[in-house]
Parts: structure tokens; C-alpha cells; sequence
């Protein structure tokens, strides 16, 4: 219940339906459930940044600019709101300068489960491309860009994993994803690169694997921003 409460009031905030001063009765009553509840979720959401509590001033939903914008729930719900091309935007520029390193790092740590791990991947994506199968191409997409933050040998960069997990699967970059069908060649150089312990050339070859996926991604926002236009008259 608790996990279900903290999903429905934190997807609302994100939307921009929850704003200003929170009402735990109100919710309470509305949700049917207990006000300690309420408070208990508020709580859970304070420690994402999404809202703030204050003596005497109540429980008011914050600015964007304070949630933890890298957490895999927040990730979600901002892709079922108004700002999720500016989040699939931001997470995409944020993966072209931090991905490549990942690359690096995981082609000089070199362990063998990640290097093994990462050519089943290639397979994967390979089969999926061509069976025409979106649904396992996301899946192996996902589990390749998560290795090369998991196999760097760098805590942080490994922690940051999950995001670019959440990052895949919403459901708006699932639906403007690309895989042509050298999109496994493509990836198959990388682990080439990243077997070889080629440093320089894994960080180049990724860098522009996330320059495509930057402008395939951008070239399908403008052509659904110019759908929802409204028609001149």
C-alpha cells in the first residue's frame, strides 16, 4: 500500500496535478487510507526532493530543479509528464559525455563476465533486429549500455546503472528508438574494442554510437512536436 501511494502521488507531481501545499486529510480521504499513511509517503517523497516539509507552512510540492532527478522512480514519472522530452533530452546528453568513459574504464578493467556478458548482448540485439522484435531489442539494448557502466570498476559510474536502465525503458524512448540493421555491428565494435583493451578506440566508437542515438532521438521529437501543432487555418 505504502508503495502504491508513493507511485500515485509522485506521478501527480510530476504531471503538475499535485502543486502548492499539501492536504494529507484530503488525500487521506480521497485515497481512503489512513492519515499516518499519507504522512509516511509524503516522507518517502521529501527524501526524492519532491516535496518539503516546513513548521507551521505544511507540506509543499518543490521546484523540479530540487528532486533527485537521477532516481529511477523520479525518471518515471517525469516520462509521463509535461517536461519528459526535456528529461529523454537531458539523460541522452548527460549519457554522450559519461558513456564513452564507461567504455574506457570497462576496456581497462576487462572482467571477463562483463566482456562475456557483453557479447551475449550483441547477440541478442542481432536476433532481435532481425525478428523485428521491439520489445527484445529494448531488452538487449538495455542490458548492453547498463554493462558498460556496471563493468568499469567505478562505483559511481556503476551506481549511475539504474538510471540509464529507467532511462531506456520509458515508454517514450522505447517508442522513438531506431535499430537499423547495423545496429548490432555497430555495438559488435565496441566489444571489439572493449576485448582488446583498445581504451581510445572503445571511448571514440562509443561516443559515436551516443551521437546517433542523440540525433535519431532529437529528429523524432521534432516530428512528433510538428504532429501535435495545431494545423494553420
Amino acid at each position: 500500500m505504502h508503495g502504491r501511494i508513493v507511485e500515485r502521488l509522485g506521478s501527480r507531481i510530476a504531471a503538475g496535478e499535485l502543486t502548492g501545499v499539501i492536504d494529507p486529510d484530503r488525500i487521506a480521504t480521497e485515497l481512503e487510507v489512513s492519515r499516518s499513511l499519507v504522512r509516511e509517503c509524503l516522507r518517502t517523497l521529501a527524501a526524492k526532493g519532491m516535496v518539503q516539509a516546513r513548521q507551521r507552512a505544511g507540506t509543499t510540492v518543490t521546484d523540479p530543479g530540487s528532486w533527485a532527478l537521477l532516481d529511477e522512480q523520479v525518471i518515471r514519472w517525469r516520462a509521463s509528464g509535461a517536461s519528459r522530452f526535456v528529461q529523454l533530452r537531458e539523460s541522452l546528453q548527460l549519457r554522450e559525455r559519461l558513456e564513452p568513459l564507461a567504455a574506457g574504464l570497462t576496456a581497462t578493467h576487462a572482467d571477463p563476465a562483463v566482456l562475456e556478458a557483453l557479447a551475449d548482448a550483441v547477440v541478442r540485439i542481432d536476433r532481435a533486429t532481425r525478428a523485428a522484435d521491439p520489445r527484445l531489442m529494448i531488452e538487449a539494448d538495455t542490458a548492453f549500455h547498463r554493462l558498460l557502466y556496471l563493468g568499469s570498476g567505478n562505483d559511481m559510474l556503476a551506481r549511475l546503472a539504474g538510471t540509464v536502465h529507467a532511462c531506456l525503458r520509458v515508454p517514450d524512448f522505447q517508442r522513438y528508438q531506431h535499430f537499423s540493421p547495423d545496429t548490432a555491428a555497430r555495438h559488435g565494435r565496441l566489444v571489439d574494442l572493449v576485448q582488446a583493451g583498445d581504451v581510445e578506440g572503445a571511448e571514440r566508437v562509443c561516443g559515436e554510437l551516443m551521437d546517433l542515438t542523440l540525433e535519431l532521438f532529437l529528429n523524432a521529437q521534432d516530428r512528433v512536436i510538428a504532429r501535435s501543432a495545431p494545423a494553420d487555418r
